[in-house]
This record gives structure tokens, sequence and C-alpha cells, in this order.
């Protein structure tokens, strides 16, 4: 039997020898690859923190100590550690184990998260509460490197400075977040690596001076504090410590009794402590060691390459958006691109090797991503600078402020904002899905929509937005395009097909399951499909079709709330009354595609019921 066969919560952990708890590590590796080569999953960052994750469970008592994981994507190994691991094959499924930490899945998860850079503020918060309650826990902040970009990060940390919070940050520095980290932190982290064996030199001695009889706990601390006077005389201090936080490491964080040894100092210090440990991201498996970008965020995979060469790739929009970067980036040199660390996952990869001069990745910052192509279009409005950044939907909720703000109330800025993984998001959970951009992006003056549902329209769109005014947005799902054996007149921004008097309106990827309702139900409607959805379209023959009709249906893959359906109905223009079907479940799980467009209601045998409804 396993040595993770018999671990059912974290006090499990503490019990093993010392020799086990690599061993322990190795297995959880072992289940991470056998699961997520059945379902996916964030492979390579889970497979580096193993080591630390059994560490953290060895020195912390959680749930009593809170573990925040930032993202919350790299707690597989805890999830095992913490009674999960019969479950751990449901990784992702509907109904099953979340591939994020869920507040609703087990008392071990401190939060429910899915973003970057809430971790330390999260655990500032808990330490805070711990202080003013009287208890003696402590709050464990675990951050990859890549996440501290994020301006959040930075202001927790000045709140941390001088504090006496019970609060350790685990820094799990693997040299990446999704593409290469870039950047001055990541510069700075890649200069006091190179102190790694002054620190284990450090953790010897100290235990070499602790082991003299009698007096070697005082030469101990005498020793610590003749270092730390001298650091600060030659001013030696790391960037952290100029803070007032204290700072460890670096150190292998792969290696469980360096790990531990320095989580169980920074326990003694009963303050704020950084702990920076250094991980090899995609540990026990070749081609995540390799490649880690690639095995980031994976399908279902097959081991045998040879295999997986030969698989099947469908094109997606992000295939065709990369395509178009580079070819308007050829014809015109006033093209700009931006994203926040998503290189190759926005389709900027060719376009960053062939114009790097021109291609901004700015790291996990969204909000300075926003407002850097701002003034990249202010500062170059000579130069006629186009900027496009591309980020992905659920990620854009943070930079509602700074478009408004910095681009839309500039009034004569144009900047144009591709948005990936529109609509309903597989696998990812709650906080990945793409439903709520539309009311956001809707409430900004002078703002123009497209949601094309074909790789036609979305270049149509792309190429407006390109050549358009203002902040100009084109958002678009996660797969492929919309397919359907449909005769449709094209009126530009919008098209239709069949001349029924119930009239269907929709836009985006969901039209192909409206078409194929519309067929199912038997009842003779006219469809028309949106390509941009925000203004709507204002021509006659638009206003004409739906006052004429007897009924008009809007269906969408949005939340209700403010979406496009509340728009038509509330148009001062429009003489009938709209029915709406959108997402009335804000909250939607985990699960595959098949099965979320179902929970919403938005398969084709819902819609075809509701449209005979």
């Amino acid at each position: 039997m396993k040595i993770l066969d018999n671990i059912t919560s974290p006090e499990d952990v503490k019990k093993l020898s010392q020799n086990e708890l690599p061993i322990l590590a190795e297995e959880i590796r072992e289940k991470i690859i056998e699961t997520a080569v059945k379902g996916g999953g964030h492979l390579a960052s889970n497979l580096g923190i193993a080591d630390a994750t059994v560490a953290l469970h060895r020195v912390f008592s959680c749930p009593e100590d809170s573990i925040i994981f930032d993202v919350g994507h790299q707690a597989y190994a805890h999830k095992l550690l913490t009674g999960r691991a019969a479950d751990f094959h449901t990784l992702r499924q509907a109904g099953g184990i979340s591939g994020f930490t869920n507040r609703g899945e087990s008392k071990y998860d401190a939060v429910t998260a899915g973003h970057s850079g809430t971790s330390i503020s999260t655990a500032v918060g808990i330490a805070e509460a711990n202080r003013l309650a009287g208890r003696d826990n402590w709050a464990v902040a675990v951050i990859g490197d890549g996440s501290f970009t994020n301006g959040m990060v930075f202001e927790a940390l000045e709140q941390l400075s001088g504090s006496d919070l019970k609060l350790v940050i685990l820094l799990n520095d693997n040299e990446m977040s999704i593409s290469k980290n870039v950047g001055g932190f990541s510069r700075y982290l890649s200069t006091i690596r190179t102190s790694e064996r002054y620190y284990t030199f450090k953790i010897r001695l100290n235990k070499l001076l602790r082991s003299i009889p009698l007096i070697g706990e005082a030469v101990a601390v005498g020793a610590y504090r003749v270092k730390e006077f001298l650091k600060r005389l030659f001013g030696a201090e790391t960037w952290f410590e100029s803070l007032g936080l204290e700072y460890i490491g670096p150190l292998d964080g792969n290696d469980i009794a360096k790990t531990v040894s320095a989580l169980e100092e920074a326990k003694i210090m009963n303050c704020p402590v950084i702990v920076h440990i250094k991980t090899k991201k995609g540990l026990g498996f070749a081609p995540a060691e390799e490649h880690p970008e690639k095995y980031h965020s994976t399908s279902a995979f097959v081991l045998e390459p040879e295999a997986a060469e030969k698989a099947e790739k469908k094109r997606t929009f992000t295939d065709e958006l990369s395509d178009f970067l580079c070819e308007k980036g050829e014809a015109d040199p006033a093209l700009v691109g931006i994203t926040a660390a998503m290189t190759d996952g926005c389709g900027f990869g060719k376009f960053s090797k062939k114009y790097p001069e021109r291609f901004f990745d700015v790291g996990i910052a969204e909000e300075h991503a926003v407002t850097t192509a701002a003034g990249l279009a202010i500062g170059g409005k000579s130069e006629g600078l186009t900027p496009v950044l591309v980020l992905y939907s659920t990620f854009s909720q943070r930079v509602f402020d700074q478009l408004w703000h910095d681009v839309a109330l500039q009034k004569d800025v144009h900047v144009v904002l591709m948005l990936s993984h529109a609509g309903i998001v597989p696998n990812d959970g709650v906080t990945h899905q793409g439903i709520y951009d539309v009311p956001l992006l809707t409430a900004i003056p002078g703002t123009t929509v497209y949601s094309p549902d074909d790789f036609d329209a979305f270049r149509k769109s792309v190429n407006e937005a390109y050549g358009g005014k203002g902040l100009t947005v084109v958002r678009y799902p996660k797969a492929g395009e919309a397919k359907y054996d449909v005769d449709f007149t094209d009126h530009g921004t919008w098209k239709v097909s069949g001349c029924g008097k119930t009239v269907v309106v929709t836009y985006g990827r969901v039209a192909e399951n409206v078409a194929a309702a519309i067929r199912k139900a038997g009842i003779d409607c006219t469809l028309a499909v949106l390509r941009q959805i925000h203004p709507l379209p204002d021509d006659r023959e638009f206003m004409t079709l739906i006052n004429s009709s007897d009924r008009v249906l809007f269906i969408e893959e949005s939340v209700r709330s403010g979406g496009i359906g509340e728009h038509l109905a509330s148009a001062d223009w429009v003489e009938k009354k709209v029915h709406v079907k959108a997402i009335d479940d804000p909250f939607i799980p985990h699960g595959d595609m098949e099965y979320l467009i179902r929970y919403a209601g938005l398969d084709e045998e819902s819609i075809a019921g509701w449209i005979k409804e």
C-alpha cells in the first residue's frame, strides 16, 4: 500500500518519518500525472510544488492555520493531503473536485480562488482577524514569482511592513507564470537566486552552533544578531528586508527537509516572513520539465509523443487572431501588441518573435496593461499607434476603472481589446467563466463590442475594431467557431435567415445551438445573428424586423442582468415585448462543455423547449 493511501488529513503527514516525506511527494506527483492524463489540469506548477506542500502540512496545522494558495491552481497536492485523494480522479469533472481551491469543497481550503495576486492581501486580513481575536494561528500565503508582478501584492507588502502579524509568505520561484516571467522583479529574483549556497551554509552553521552544550542557543542568537547588524551596516539587505520584512532563502523547494527547516525558522521569528523557495516546474514528468508553458494547463493527453503529434488539432479563434496580428503587423507598423503573461495563450507568440520591439508582455498586471495601452495611443497619436491588448474575459473583470478612466474618458484614444475565453468556459470552474464582460463593457460610454460566431465574422470584426475609434472590443470563445447549415442574408453587423413572424435574435457561438433548436422546435422562425452587439444595429431593416414580428425572443451566452437582451428590451425604438433567455445562475461550476451548456439551459433541447413555450 502506498503512503498516500493512508493520508486522510494533514495530521497524518505529521506522523510520518522524515524519510517517508520524499516518498509521499513522489506518490503525489504520480497521482497528479495519472489524473491529468485522463482529464487535463494545471500540471507543471502542481508537480513542482508537491514537495513544498508536504512541508507546509508538516509544519503548520490546517485548518486552524490558514493556507492561501494564490490563484488556487497549484493546490492539487494540498487537496490530496486533506482528505480528497479518493475522489481526486474526478478533478474538474461535473460534481467532482475543483481544479482550484474552493471553500464549499473543503474546510481546508481557506478561500475560493482563481485569479492572481490576491493571496497576500487575504492572508493579511486573516492574520489581522487572528490578532484581534487573540488566536495564535498563522496565515500562510503561497504565491508564485509570476504573481508578484500584480499590483495588489505590493499594496499588501506595504501594509505588512514593520507589523508583528503571524504571517508567512512562501514565494514559489520557478521562473514562470504562464509565459516566461518578465520585468524588474523577475530580474531581481535572478540576482538573489545565486545565494542559495550561502543559505545552505547558514542552516548547517546554525545547527552546529545550537548543538554546543549549554551555550549553543545563546551563541546562535548572538551570531544571528551580528549578521543582521553587518548586513545593515554594509547595505546588503534584500529588497524584502528593506521593507521591514524578514527574509529566508533562497533554498531548494524540492528538498522537503530544507523547506521544513526554513518554515520552522519562520515560525520562531513570530512576525511576517518571506520564505523564498526555488522549485522545478513540471518536476517528475520530463515533457513538462522541458516545456512547462505547454503543460501549464492541459486537456486530457496521451503520454506517447508520437500519438500526441498525430492527434488532430482543431483551429481556434486564437489561431485566427495570431494570423491577423502577423499579417496586420507586417502591413501596418503602427500596430503594437500587449498582453499580461499570456504571450502564447493569447495568440501573440508569432508576433512577439517577428516584431519584438512592438510587443509588450507586462506580466500579471491587467490594470497596468490597459493604462499602458492608453498611454501608447496617446503618446503615439501622431504616428497613429494602435494598441491591441489581448486578455482572457475573466481577467478583464479587473480593468473596468482603467477602461473607463484611462481609455474612454480620454475620448479620442483608440484601444483594441481582444477578449479570449468569452462565454462559458469548461473545466476551470466558477472563477474562469467569461459571462460577465458584456454588462461591464456596455456600461462604458462610447464602447463598441463585437461577438462573432464564426471565423469569417471574426475576421470582419477584428478589422473593423482595428480601424475603429475609441474603445473597441472583440470577444470570442476558447474553442472553435459555430457551424451550421443556414443560408443567411448579410446586413453588415448582423445577418438574418427565414421569414417567420417569431424573430429569434442571438450572437456568438450559441447561435449554432439556437439554429438547431429552431429546427427541433418545428416553429417557423426568423433567425437574426448579431456580429456587433453594442451598440445594437440602428439600421431600418433591423428595426422593421423587430417591430413587425409577432414576438421577439433573445438568447445569449451571458448573464441576463445588463446583457444585450435587456438592452434590446429597453431600447426606446422597440415596440414589442422581448423575451430573454440568458444565464440566470452567474456562478457556473466546473465540468465539461456539454454539461455546462446544459446546466446553463443553452443546449439545443432546452432552447427548443423554451421557444415552444
